[in-house]
């Protein structure tokens, strides 16, 4: 059975790289001392748990340089589902705190939200907080002319959208935004986005901003919180002082290392890395493009990152096909291929992106997100285009 695992992998054509990617080796590697000999707590004050805070504060530095900011502004969490947690729960538990009441409190966000931004913000509308949900368009981009909710707590906008790719115009819905409403805090969560576009948070004149490591070759387990100086959020994390009292919990050194390393190793090829990534999406939108039962839902100009390519088909294909024993004929070919966020797995349910772009049920829940990393091969694209010909003929 281990032998034929071990093959599978091997064989293992991974399309599916907004879910997570593979571990860098070069990131394994920096992490190795910090899993064996420098095992400090970088809360000690001794040689070993300082040489430990040195690690982490190195790594804080490297995380800040992606986007901008400066190393106090960046709070480690553990993923991105804790940052954008801790932004939208650590704003409004703030603003408690200030004595205003839940029923005086509100949240604007898109209808294509990650789950990770849309429960967290149900939640909280459970408790009284006014939610204000942005439209979107045909390709899940936010429509600025349905913005009119004023006086918001906070807004919280997707840099990218983890299922179509789409590259959200966020720095001008911050203006439309802050225009109304002078006291409002701007999140974004920017996981997908990490790697593929530029990010300057003074540019976009955001206030929080959510990452994750195993989005760039990092590891699980880790990922980052940028708070600009002088917010205060409520922690969702009690019993300690670490992170400058914004998080309680030793830090996890070694993973903080490895995300350090990722973003080392992001800036250091961005430029080589980007370039492959444009021939990969040029290469597999052509590809796609011959079949006349394909359907896409990623918008193919510059509006959308290169990494992500969502697809559908037409009626007379969907009328033939299940959604789930879709993805499991692609598995069965080696092929990991996903219908949309990893984070609804465990079952084939519409993606609520392609219901909020208009499309039907039936489309929603038949799709295929193809993502790519700097490893994808040219070779890969076409064992999976002479799959996808297989299925839908």
């Amino acid at each position: 059975m281990q032998a034929r695992t071990l093959a599978l992998l091997t064989t293992l054509i991974y399309l599916d790289n907004s879910a997570t990617t593979p571990l860098d080796p070069l990131v394994r590697e920096a992490m190795q001392p910090y899993l064996s000999g420098e095992y400090g707590n970088a809360s000690s004050i001794y040689a070993l748990g300082r040489s430990a805070r040195i690690a982490l504060e190195d790594a804080r530095a490297l995380v800040a340089s992606a986007i901008g900011a400066d190393p106090s502004e960046i709070v480690f969490t553990s993923g991105g589902t804790e940052a954008n947690n801790h932004a939208i729960k650590g704003a409004i538990f703030a603003a408690l705190k200030g004595g205003k009441r839940f029923e005086e409190l509100s949240i604007a966000i898109s209808q294509a939200e990650h789950h990770a931004v849309l429960e967290p913000v149900s939640f909280l509308e459970s408790l009284g907080v006014k939610v204000y949900r942005i439209e979107v368009d045909e390709f899940a981009r936010m429509n600025p002319p349905s913005l009119t909710p004023k006086n918001v707590t906070l807004a919280s906008l997707m840099l990218v959208n983890n299922e179509v790719g789409t590259i959200n115009p966020v720095k001008k819905i911050t203006e439309i935004l802050r225009s109304e409403s002078s006291e409002i805090l701007i999140h974004s969560d920017a996981i997908q986005a990490l790697g593929k576009i530029y990010i300057d948070v003074k540019e976009l004149d955001i206030d929080l901003l959510s990452l994750s490591a195993h989005k760039i070759h990092g590891p699980k387990g880790i990922g980052a919180l940028y708070i600009r100086r002088g917010i205060k959020l409520e922690p969702l994390h009690h019993g300690g002082a670490q992170e400058r009292n914004r998080r309680g919990g030793t830090e996890p050194v070694a993973l903080a290392v490895g995300f350090g390393e990722a973003i080392h190793q992001m800036q250091l090829h961005r430029n080589t890395h980007k370039k492959h990534l444009r021939e990969l999406r040029v290469y597999a939108i052509k590809k796609l493009s011959a079949f006349p039962e394909v359907i896409f839902n990623s918008p193919l100009d510059e509006g959308a990152v290169d990494g992500i390519i969502n697809i559908s088909f037409t009626r007379e294909v969907l009328s033939r096909l299940d959604g789930e024993a879709l993805l499991i004929r692609f598995d069965l070919e080696g092929i990991a291929l996903s219908n949309g966020s990893a984070c609804t797995s465990g079952s084939i349910q519409p993606s609520h992106v392609l219901l909020a772009m208009g499309k039907g049920a039936d489309i929603a829940s038949k799709s295929v997100r193809i993502s790519f990393s700097r490893l994808t091969k040219f070779e890969e694209i076409d064992a999976f285009i002479s799959a996808l010909e297989r299925m839908i003929r």
